[in-house]
């Protein structure tokens, strides 16, 4: 795990300088810098990062490069506000942290359950597989795939609900 704080008070300034260079003003290099680390809160490297500080450097060198792309593109366009009504599909941070808490919520739940409910779930919402599909694979009947899906999501749901009442926010639907 990441210490942000620690991260931030080593290398934002220089982080910063670095993004000037790159960008059209001080002020963008700022925001640049606040974007990359509120971008860490959900970061997920694909490898353990054995070079934090190159890591943020390379991770900062490809937000400046985003933000040429669309200072670039805002130039073409005719009526730049037009821009801004453009949907962004990205979550926030705020969004994929709770996210990812409602995914461990999940992960703790299902270990409740006996390895074939967990075999039918994964099945099911990872790999897409029907009922018909899944009961073939496992060789149990059809209904009894739909029965056992049936008690593992209305007791996920209430899990990610009682959780949700504990910390005072809410689930998506």
């Amino acid at each position: 795990m990441w210490d942000l704080q620690d991260l931030f008070r080593r290398h934002s300034r220089e982080l910063n300088r670095f993004l000037q260079r790159r960008v059209s003003s001080p002020e963008v290099a700022a925001d640049l810098t606040q974007e990359l680390f509120l971008r860490l809160l959900t970061a997920t490297p694909a490898a353990p990062v054995l070079d934090r500080r190159s890591y943020l450097f390379r991770a900062a060198g490809n937000l400046a490069i985003n933000h040429r792309k669309r200072e670039r593109l805002v130039e073409f366009v005719a009526d730049p506000d037009l821009l801004d009504r453009i949907a962004d599909e990205t979550p926030n941070a705020e969004r994929a942290l709770l996210s990812r808490q409602q995914l461990l919520i999940v992960a703790a739940a299902l270990t409740e359950f006996p390895p074939v409910h967990r075999e039918i779930f994964m099945l099911s919402r990872v790999d897409g597989l029907s009922h018909a599909d899944i009961g073939r694979q496992l060789g149990l009947p059809r209904q009894r795939v739909f029965d056992y899906l049936v008690r593992i999501v209305v007791r996920l749901q209430a899990r990610l609900q009682e959780t949700a009442q504990e910390t005072s926010y809410e689930i998506p639907r």
